[in-house]
């Protein structure tokens, strides 16, 4: 007789599926609370309740397997149309849920868990014990399930994360070693080189665009876990919005992804807590008693954009500059030469999100030191934009990957420097002449006047601070100024690394 399996050896794969379901679970759960006499998300919560069940028994989780087989229970007469959807029956939904996910963070650190299954499932028996049977609607869901085609082996397999990294950093090594080549080339002309390095910088790019797309996941991701606390923050507020989503597609390296998932949520109990008005207060204003909260991503050149927005109460960028002030963030001359944009970012200091009368001023301080933290350290950029009484929007500008970026060299005195292709709108040859003194800038005149600086002046290059050849003309925010510097080296693929040590 063969041996018993170990089914330890597959804990993995469970735990990965486990979540999807989850995932999928609380997305139809939302739909339903939507459309309780929607057919289509409640034959949804049975299928995956019920195969929730059969994963945990067949791993022996027994308590993650008697609740979500007495939720499947509770589901199918609600299917029958034995039960009636009334308004607690999503609460304890919910609450089934929460316990399921905690019980698979106790399997994933291995520990006891501590989840009163019993009394979750005593819940789900009195919801249906008192109920009366009801005539079931006319497209209510019918007994059995409809039998579905066989499915097909998935054109996927599941890869460990470190792997991509591992094949990410010898792409990264690959580009190095090609770029020091190409410089050997240009330096020797050696046509046989050149040729073999065109070749190979074909092939080079296929694989990076490989790889990188390897990493790159849907925002969907993270973008999901968000209705379902939304949800729960404006019923907890008494609140009333509409949560939108879009751009649920748009991909991004899964490191990003990661690491933004703790600013959004920042960005989005904000725009609960202290944009959205109480239904009172927006009918007092003239707005609808439902407000609505957008979180919409979409993709520009080589970076993602993600943007939280709200129709809220919005934020006074004199009262932010007075309070400012007021702390001693900054000085009231300052302050004047300042734009709305630059006055709003204000809120981003450290010393203004901590202080509970500026926040109450803003309504917006708490964390966001923390969201523009992070998204620079993932070389993004934030901006905000606000009206007082019409909303607020928090926009994301993030790269597509970290790891692998173009850039234009360009030649300063005798340095080399590498400006980020993403920022550069343009590069034009001038002549000093065109450069022009305009009280204390220098500005150049294209489609409009840009400010002009000496990138080497600017670094303190050594002979770098004589007349420029070329300006390359840079934008972030709706910003743009122009960088004067001696020569174009063309565009480039960079790796951009930590330095080790006390350095990195």
């Amino acid at each position: 007789m063969d041996a018993m399996i170990d089914m330890s050896q597959f804990k993995g794969l469970f735990i990965e599926e486990a979540k999807e379901h989850l995932q999928d679970l609380n997305q139809a759960l939302l739909q339903l609370e939507k459309e309780p006499s929607d057919v289509e998300p409640l034959n949804e919560i049975f299928r995956l309740a019920h195969t929730i069940k059969g994963m945990a028994a067949t791993m022996g989780y027994e308590d993650m397997a008697r609740l979500a087989h007495a939720m499947e229970d509770l589901l199918d007469e609600l299917r029958q149309g034995k039960l009636e959807v009334r308004a607690e029956l999503f609460d304890l939904l919910f609450g089934c849920l929460d316990a399921l996910e905690a019980m698979l963070e106790d399997i994933v650190a291995e520990r006891e868990s501590r989840i009163d299954v019993e009394g979750m499932v005593a819940k789900l028996e009195a919801y249906r014990a008192p109920a009366e049977p009801t005539a079931a609607p006319k497209e209510a869901a019918p007994a059995e399930v409809a039998p579905r085609p066989a499915p097909t082996l998935p054109q996927w397999v599941r890869i460990n994360v470190r792997h991509l990294d591992s094949l990410m950093a010898l792409v990264e090594e690959l580009v190095i070693n090609r770029s020091w080549l190409t410089r050997i080339q240009a330096q020797y002309d050696i046509p046989a080189l050149k040729e073999a390095l065109e070749q190979h910088g074909r092939i080079l790019a296929d694989l990076r665009d490989t790889v990188l797309n390897a990493r790159m996941v849907p925002v969907a991701q993270i973008f999901d876990r968000f209705p379902r606390m939304v949800r729960d923050l404006l019923k907890r507020e008494g609140k009333e919005a509409e949560f939108i989503i879009e751009g649920r597609e748009i991909e991004l390296d899964r490191t990003i992804l990661e690491q933004i998932s703790d600013p959004l949520v920042h960005l989005l109990r904000n725009a609960v807590d202290h944009g959205i008005e109480t239904p009172e207060e927006r009918e007092k204003a003239g707005k609808p008693r439902t407000g609505t909260i957008r979180l919409a991503a979409w993709r520009e050149r080589d970076q993602v954009i993600i943007e939280v927005s709200d129709d809220g109460r919005g934020m006074d960028p004199k009262k932010i500059a007075e309070a400012a002030v007021a702390r001693g963030l900054v000085a009231s001359e300052e302050v004047g030469e300042m734009s709305d944009g630059e006055v709003l970012m204000l809120i981003c200091h450290p010393q203004f999100s901590t202080t509970a009368d500026v926040t109450r001023v803003s309504g917006r301080g708490v964390g966001m030191d923390v969201v523009r933290r992070t998204v620079e350290a993932l070389r993004g950029s934030l901006e905000i934009l606000s009206t007082p009484e019409v909303g607020s929007t928090f926009r994301l500008r993030l790269p597509l990957t970290l790891a692998i970026v173009k850039a234009l060299l360009v030649r300063v005195g005798s340095e080399t420097y590498a400006i980020p292709s993403s920022y550069v709108e343009r590069a034009v040859a001038v002549e000093p002449r065109q450069i022009k003194p305009v009280q204390r800038h220098r500005v150049i005149l294209l489609d409009e006047a840009i400010p002009v600086l000496r990138l080497g002046e600017l670094l303190q290059v050594p002979g770098g601070g004589g007349d420029s050849r070329y300006v390359v003309v840079v934008g972030r925010d709706h910003q743009r100024v122009g960088l004067a510097v001696d020569s174009l080296l063309g565009q480039e693929e960079i790796v951009i690394k930590s330095l080790p040590g006390l350095l990195g």
